[in-house]
């Protein structure tokens, strides 16, 4: 009877108790900098405190941490830069931005709106990421399942770019830095009332087999480029686990919500969602337009690793509830860690 008794209570507890987070990153060569980073999120922040962070401006600035800096007095921990433009002469990625930004004890994430040709047949218009749903030069037929198919125009292209991109990122890993690496980000796009999905992005034009094999196609191509500073990020929709590529390719789960959240709310819901389906992942709130209050996340138990609102006209909007008096309350709240509190080993 003692037995069966502790039998039960030992089933109840691995029902009920806390799903552990991976150990490891995924990558099983990460550099040093890279474990330090996730043994840092994992035990030192995640479901204890939530890191603040913001946006570049769709490239490779911290002119939103300068904003909030200004009206704070404290920079957030993490910057979200965009290599979008990693290709123009505009923007020199190779400058000192993210080093510096890491070496004042910033957190560095890079995300990447993957602009292709509008036709893979012609040469022209490198300025598109979004599929073509109409007519018009900013949009593209560009097919992700050709640009993993070797051979091909499109896989010749794609190639081009991530060696482009692996560039950049082998430059940070040589200056030690490590990075919270989202590609390919919002892939499934909406969910319609028929139950099919209308994609924003290339990436996803062609369902969620061709999504899975081009991201995995580029986890491997960095791989074999000797890259092991980064950290996976996978977007999230939350109805879309069959969009998922792997937990051997992915450290973090992302979300990206939008909900006119003049209240600052936790997006309970979506946190909820994502933590019972993949209980082993660190959550993210990647972007958003009214900013979570830590009031809110704590009461909620829904604490984001990391919050980074979006940019433009997002971040300081008073119809987002974004004030100036909310940034001075949330960026000095207890619960919050700044660039001046993260204490990653280096």
């Amino acid at each position: 009877m003692k037995q069966t008794i502790l039998l039960l209570l030992t089933t109840l507890f691995a029902l009920t108790a806390p799903a552990q987070i991976d150990s490891n990153p995924c990558d099983a060569e990460a550099i040093a900098a890279a474990k330090n980073l996730y043994a840092y999120l994992r035990d030192e922040v995640w479901g204890k405190k939530v890191l603040s962070g913001c946006q570049a401006r769709w490239n490779y600035n911290t002119d939103d941490a300068e904003t909030i800096y200004q009206k704070t007095g404290k920079y957030p921990a993490v910057n979200v830069f965009d290599f979008q433009h990693y290709d123009m002469s505009w923007v020199n990625y190779r400058s000192a931005v993210a080093r510096d930004w890491y070496r004042n004890g910033g957190i560095v994430s890079f995300m990447w709106h993957w602009n292709v040709p509008v036709n893979a047949f012609t040469a022209a218009n490198r300025d598109a990421y979004t599929v073509m749903i109409s007519s018009g030069d900013e949009l593209t037929y560009f097919s992700p399942s050709r640009a993993v198919t070797e051979g091909t125009l499109e896989n010749r292209i794609a190639r081009q770019q991530l060696d482009g991109v692996a560039a950049l990122l082998l430059l940070y890993q040589s200056q030690g830095i490590p990075v919270l690496w989202r590609p390919l980000h919002e892939a499934a796009g909406n969910r319609l009332d028929d139950g099919t999905r209308q994609p924003w992005f290339w990436w996803g034009s062609e369902g969620a087999e061709a999504y899975k094999r081009l991201y995995r196609y580029m986890y491997d191509y960095f791989q074999k480029k000797g890259l092991h500073n980064l950290l996976w990020i996978w977007t999230s929709q939350t109805d879309d686990p069959d969009w998922y590529p792997g937990d051997d390719c992915v450290d973090f789960i992302a979300r990206d919500a939008y909900e006119k959240n003049s209240s600052h709310a936790a997006i309970k819901a979506d946190f909820d969602a994502l933590k019972k389906r993949y209980p082993n992942k660190m959550l993210i709130l990647a972007e958003t337009d009214g900013v979570p209050s830590y009031a809110n996340m704590e009461k909620d138990e829904a604490k984001w690793l990391f919050v980074a609102p979006w940019t433009g006209d997002f971040p300081f909007n008073e119809a987002y509830g974004n004030t100036d008096a909310f940034w001075k309350t949330f960026m000095t709240d207890q619960g919050i860690i700044t660039r001046d509190q993260v204490t990653v080993k280096k």
